[in-house]
């Protein structure tokens, strides 16, 4: 019984993990994509309008208006 409690405590930790860490490597990439979009308006002249709805779920809006 406690070998299985413990097993358990053990599953429910490494998920966690793997959650945190999934969850961390989408946040960097978002941001990578949105650092390359702003760097490529700026670059051809543009004007950037992002909106970002939530960082959590990574939802933004980007759009790159010409001068």
């Amino acid at each position: 019984m406690i070998q299985t409690r413990h097993m358990i405590g053990i599953l429910a930790v490494t998920l966690l993990l793997v959650a945190a860490i999934l969850l961390a490597v989408q946040h960097y990439f978002t941001k990578q994509e949105i650092s390359a979009l702003t760097e490529g308006c700026l670059d051809n002249g543009g004007t950037v309008d992002l909106a970002i709805y939530n960082t959590f779920t990574s939802s933004y809006e980007f759009d790159c208006k010409s001068k």
